[in-house]
C-alpha cells in the first residue's frame, strides 16, 4: 500500500476517508497488510478527521488487533470533543472487554461530567462484578517469565480447539458489506489451525467452523438467540429496550435452568451481534441426530415465551448430504464483522481473553450415554426441578408455577429476582396478579426485595390499596406489549387470568387488602414476610 505524502495533502480529508474505506475493505477480506497496520498507527492523521470518522478509525484499530491505538484515538477524541457519546462508550466498551478495571474507573470518572447516568449505569456494575473477588488467573500468578507464559497461551488454544472441533478438512471464513448491512462466509479448504485460532481472539479475520464431522457426530451443538428484525431498526423506543431487556434475562434464567433439568450445563456466550449462543458439549462427538433432537426440546419449550428472540438450533441437519459441508456456526470470543464488537462468556465477570479462555475449563461434556438417558424434550411431561432451585420452587410454588407457564408474567418475575426494578407498567402486572394471592405480601415483599430500590412501607401501601379482580391475559400481553399465544389452562374458567395456573387457586382466594390482619393465618403470612425482608439485608 503505498500511503500518499501527508504534507502535500495535508488539507485534503477526502483522501484519508478514501484510504480508511480501502484499510476496512482489505481489513473484512482478511488481506490487511502490515502497510496497513503503519497507517492505522499514524497520530498525525488525525487532524484530518471528525470526530464520527475517528471512532470509525479506532474501531478499525480494534478489529485489527491494535487495542492501544484504538485507545489512544478515543482518548484523543473525549478530549477534543467531550460531548461526543459514541467515543466514550467506545473507549469504556473496551476497556471493559480487556479488564483493565483501573483504567475503566478513571474513565468513568471523566465520563460523569458529559454522560448522563443512564449511558454509565452498565459499565459502573461491570466495574462493581469485577471487584467482586474472583479466581486468580493463570496471568495474574508468578511466572518464569516469556516462555511459561507461551506455555499457557498455547495449552489455551489447544483446548479451544478441542472443545469447538468441528470437520477437519475445511472451516470459513467471515465477510462482511456493511454499506448493504449483509455478511456471509467462504470455505477454507484446509484444517482450522493453530494460527488460525491466535487470527480470529486477535480480531484480524473471524472464523466459523463446520458442526458435523464426517462420520455425523458433532462435538458440539449450540441454540442460536437472535434478535428479531423488527427490533434491529434503529432508534428503539424505551419501552421495546426494556422489553428486550426482559425478555433477555428471562430467556438465560430459562436455558439454564432446562440445562440443568437434563442434567447438564449450557455456556452461555454473548455473540457479539445482537444474541446469544448457548453451547452444549459432548466427549466423545455424539450422533448429530440426537444432538439436533435434544437441543430442538430446548427450542420449543422456550420459543412461544419470547417475541423479541428467536431461536435456532446447530446443527441443522442429522447427516452430511452429497457434497454438502453443512450448517457452520461463527466461533466465540471473536469479532463480529457487521457490529465490530468482541463476544465473550458474560459469566466471567473478567473479560480478559486470558480469564475467558481460562473459562473454558469448566465446561460440562455430556456422553452420547447420557445423551440417551437425558431428556430429550425437557418441555414433555412433569417439570424436573434441580436442586439449585427446589429450595425457591418449594418456599415460593406460586411463583415457581407463574414464572413457568405464564409467559409475559415469568419475564418480570424472572427480571426481579435478577435484581432488574420493575418498570410502572410491570409492576402493576405483578400487582394486579401476585396481590391477588393469599400469600401476596410475603410473594411481592421477597420480589421487590431483590431490586435496587426496594421500599417495603410502598409496597404494603400499594398492596392495601387493591380491588377487584386479578388483570386478565388479553390485558397483560398488551400492556406487556407480547406478541405469543395466549395460554392454554387446564380448568373452565369465563375469565382467563394466570392465577388459574396457580393450584388451589379459586375465585373465591381472593381476599380483601385492608392492612388490618383478621385471622391468625395472615398474622403468621405477614410475620414470614417480615422475616424475609430481614434476611434480604443481612445476607
Amino acid at each position: 500500500m503505498n500511503l500518499p505524502d501527508l504534507k502535500k495533502q495535508s488539507s485534503d480529508a477526502a483522501d484519508f476517508r478514501l484510504m480508511l474505506a480501502s484499510v476496512e475493505k482489505r481489513l473484512l477480506a482478511g488481506e490487511l497488510t502490515e502497510s496497513d497496520r503503519s497507517f492505522l498507527a499514524r497520530s498525525d492523521i488525525r487532524r484530518h478527521l471528525n470526530p464520527t470518522q475517528k471512532v470509525r478509525w479506532a474501531a478499525l484499530a480494534q478489529m485489527a488487533g491494535e487495542v492501544e491505538t484504538a485507545l489512544s484515538i478515543l482518548a484523543a477524541v473525549n478530549r477534543e470533543t467531550p460531548d461526543n457519546e459514541a467515543a466514550w462508550k467506545a473507549r469504556l466498551e473496551l476497556l471493559t472487554a480487556l479488564g483493565r478495571n483501573q483504567e475503566l474507573a478513571q474513565v468513568l470518572a471523566s465520563a460523569k461530567a458529559f454522560l448522563d447516568d443512564g449511558v454509565l449505569k452498565p459499565f459502573m456494575e461491570a466495574g462493581d462484578e469485577k471487584r467482586v473477588e474472583q479466581p486468580v488467573s493463570e496471568d495474574a500468578l508468578p511466572s518464569d517469565g516469556p516462555f511459561e507464559r507461551l506455555r499457557r497461551r498455547q495449552e489455551r488454544i489447544e483446548r479451544y480447539l478441542s472443545i469447538f472441533s468441528g470437520r477437519s478438512d475445511v472451516f470459513a471464513r467471515q465477510w462482511v458489506d456493511r454499506a448493504a448491512g449483509k455478511q456471509g462466509y467462504v470455505p477454507v479448504r484446509r484444517g482450522l489451525s493453530p494460527q488460525d485460532v491466535e487470527d480470529h481472539l486477535k480480531g484480524g479475520k473471524t472464523y466459523g467452523v463446520y458442526l458435523l464431522k464426517e462420520d455425523n457426530t458433532v462435538a458440539f451443538g449450540a441454540v442460536d438467540a437472535d434478535l428479531k428484525n423488527e427490533f434491529r431498526k434503529l432508534p428503539l423506543t424505551g419501552e421495546n429496550r426494556r422489553r428486550i431487556h426482559r425478555e433477555k434475562v428471562y430467556m438465560v434464567s430459562r436455558m439454564k435452568e432446562l440445562a440443568k433439568a437434563a442434567g447438564t450445563e449450557t455456556l452461555v456466550e454473548f455473540s457479539g451481534g445482537k444474541g446469544f449462543h448457548f453451547w452444549f458439549f459432548f466427549k466423545p462427538p455424539a450422533p448429530a441426530d440426537a444432538v439436533r433432537l435434544f437441543l430442538t426440546g430446548f427450542q420449543e419449550t422456550l420459543a412461544g415465551d419470547l417475541s423479541a428472540f428467536s431461536l435456532e438450533v446447530f446443527p441443522k441437519q442429522d447427516r452430511l448430504g452429497g457434497k454438502g459441508l453443512g450448517n457452520l456456526i461463527k466461533l466465540p470470543l471473536g469479532v463480529h464483522r457487521l457490529t465490530g464488537k468482541v463476544s465473550c462468556f458474560p459469566e466471567c465477570a473478567d473479560r480478559s481473553q486470558g480469564a475467558q479462555l481460562d473459562f473454558l475449563s469448566h465446561v460440562r461434556f455430556l456422553s452420547p450415554d447420557q445423551l440417551k438417558e437425558s431428556t430429550s424434550s425437557p418441555g414433555k411431561g412433569p417439570p424436573l426441578i434441580h436442586p439449585r432451585w427446589k429450595a425457591w420452587a418449594e418456599t415460593y410454588p406460586e411463583l415457581f408455577a407463574l414464572e413457568r407457564k405464564c409467559p409475559p408474567l415469568g419475564q418480570v418475575i424472572a427480571a426481579c429476582r435478577n435484581g432488574m426494578p420493575p418498570a410502572q407498567r410491570e409492576e402493576r402486572v405483578l400487582l394486579q396478579t401476585i396481590g391477588f394471592l393469599p400469600r401476596a405480601k410475603r410473594l411481592l415483599h421477597y420480589l421487590m426485595g431483590s431490586v435496587p430500590d426496594y421500599n417495603p412501607h410502598l409496597v404494603d401501601f400499594k398492596l392495601s390499596r387493591l380491588r377487584g379482580t386479578p388483570m386478565g391475559c388479553q390485558r397483560i400481553h398488551s400492556l406487556m406489549s407480547f406478541d405469543g399465544d395466549f395460554c392454554e389452562f387446564s380448568r373452565i374458567s369465563k375469565y382467563r387470568h394466570p392465577l388459574l395456573h396457580v393450584d388451589g387457586w379459586t375465585d373465591a382466594s381472593s381476599v380483601g387488602r385492608a392492612e388490618k390482619v383478621e385471622n391468625l393465618s395472615g398474622a403468621l403470612e405477614n410475620l414470614k414476610a417480615a422475616i424475609d425482608q430481614v434476611l434480604i439485608f443481612v445476607t
